[in-house]
């Protein structure tokens, strides 16, 4: 049998097309009645005598006055991040929902939840939109008077302070306080974002060819070899990134064995780059990782890390990102 098509132009599609989107369109909602409404009825009464003569009769007027309803709503912005010393913004629409007028106070306060106490300042949003722009400094804490459905936006920005580690949290409750007992709270929770690099150390003996540890044994003259592993593990850069290993007692340094780069595994590996020790060259960095490394004889190694390192200061070192550093000692 062949298959039936209705067309767009079919007028019992077109039909069908209208009542569906009848049924979806979203209904209006209905005002409340403004306090201090007098709503009035009255009845009416019709009726005929034997001979069809039509009279009316009228019942007495009712009034009822509509009372004050105060109560009052507001929005909830989801929770947020931001880095240290930074300021996080919340955008907040309070509306009056009651119908009468009213005036809410407008209080947000932090650490209820949480072991941290931060900052937090309400500003007036003045364009509405839900973002502080430069000028909107005007702090505010009431709505000033708001008519029936009206509504007043503003921002909470709470404040996370200077080298709040990563992952540290602080919740912020606002509260919103009218007449007439309308009030409405919301909380949101802001998690600081910053670099957390961890360091591990390990050492094995290349003379006896030991694996990595964190302990090895080793006579004098025997060669070990040195890797640091450097992990952020934050949530934003670390930056200005510098390593150094000053403690080289009893042993001497290998000339030509700084090796940075990708590779955990082994230090001349592929990804990871032989360092100038003196910096005296152009120094290039491995494909995954940047790295520059200098040592003496018996002073400190120093490696430079992160992308756009140089030889006189720290690169950018990305989230979730690791580099390796290998040298090599000579015991004493």
């Amino acid at each position: 049998m062949p298959s039936t098509r209705i067309h767009a132009h079919n007028p019992l599609y077109l039909l069908s097309a209208f009542l569906l989107a009848a049924l979806i369109l979203p209904v209006p909602t209905a005002l409340a009645a403004p306090a201090g409404t007098l709503i009035n009825n009255q009845a009416t009464a019709t009726f005929q005598d034997a001979n069809a003569n039509n009279f009316t009769s009228l019942s007495n007027t009712t009034t009822v006055t509509v009372t004050s309803v105060f109560t009052v709503s507001v929005t909830s912005p989801p929770d947020a991040s931001g880095g240290s010393n930074t300021v996080v913004y919340y955008p907040y629409t309070v509306t009056n929902t009651g119908n009468d007028n009213n005036t809410f106070a407008l209080a947000a306060a932090t650490g209820s939840g949480l072991p941290n106490s931060w900052t937090a300042t309400i500003y007036f949003d003045a364009n509405g939109n839900g973002v502080r722009d430069p000028g909107e400094n005007t702090t505010t804490a009431s709505t000033g008077l708001l008519a029936p459905n009206g509504t007043y936006r503003f921002l909470v920005g709470v404040s996370i302070p200077l080298n709040t580690p990563n992952g540290a949290q602080d919740d912020t409750t606002l509260n919103v306080t009218g007449g007439g007992g309308a009030t409405a709270q919301d909380n949101v929770v802001t998690t600081a974002q910053a670099p957390n690099l961890t360091v591990v150390k390990d050492v094995r003996n290349v003379t006896t060819a030991g694996a990595f540890g964190a302990t090895a044994n080793a006579a004098p003259a025997q060669i070990l070899e040195y890797r640091l592993t450097v992990t952020n593990a934050g949530a934003i850069a670390a930056t200005a990134v510098v390593l150094t290993d000053p403690d080289h007692t009893w042993t001497t340094f290998v000339s030509g064995s700084i090796w940075i780069g990708s590779n955990g595994t082994t230090s001349n590996g592929g990804g990871n780059v032989n360092q100038d020790d003196n910096n005296t060259g152009a120094e290039t960095c491995a494909v995954a990782v940047c790295g520059i490394g200098s040592a003496t004889a018996g002073g400190p190694v120093t490696a430079n890390l992160g992308n756009g390192a140089t030889e006189a200061a720290g690169g950018n070192l990305p989230p979730a990102t690791t580099v390796y550093v290998y040298f090599q000692v000579r015991v004493d």
